[in-house]
């Protein structure tokens, strides 16, 4: 005589889901967690492609701005507008009326 227990095999097929179901979320979770790491570094180095170029422009403005500030310059040019060296600058004044 065969003795059919069917809840052995219910168990059993409620154990093989589980595993299934376990292994495909956890697959899909993989799969958008690499996506997401992808995303990160390629909007890291994009960032530091954008960090050199913004060092690179603001030696340049640095450049521009010591050429521009130059004693010498500065000299030549007020020279060139007619301005003056004035020997005893008076920046403040008090009036005393």
């Amino acid at each position: 005589m065969t003795i059919i227990k069917p809840h052995q095999h219910a168990t059993a097929a409620r154990f093989v889901v589980f595993l299934l179901a376990l292994m495909i979320g956890g697959g899909l979770i993989f799969i958008f967690e690499y996506n997401a790491f992808v995303n990160a570094r390629f909007t890291a180095e994009s960032l530091e492609k954008e960090i050199v170029s913004m060092q690179t422009s603001n030696a340049t403005l640095k450049n521009t701005l010591y050429e521009t500030l130059n004693p010498q310059t500065l000299q030549a040019l007020a020279a060139e507008r007619g301005l003056v060296l004035d020997k005893r600058p008076s920046y403040l004044t008090i009036n005393a009326n």
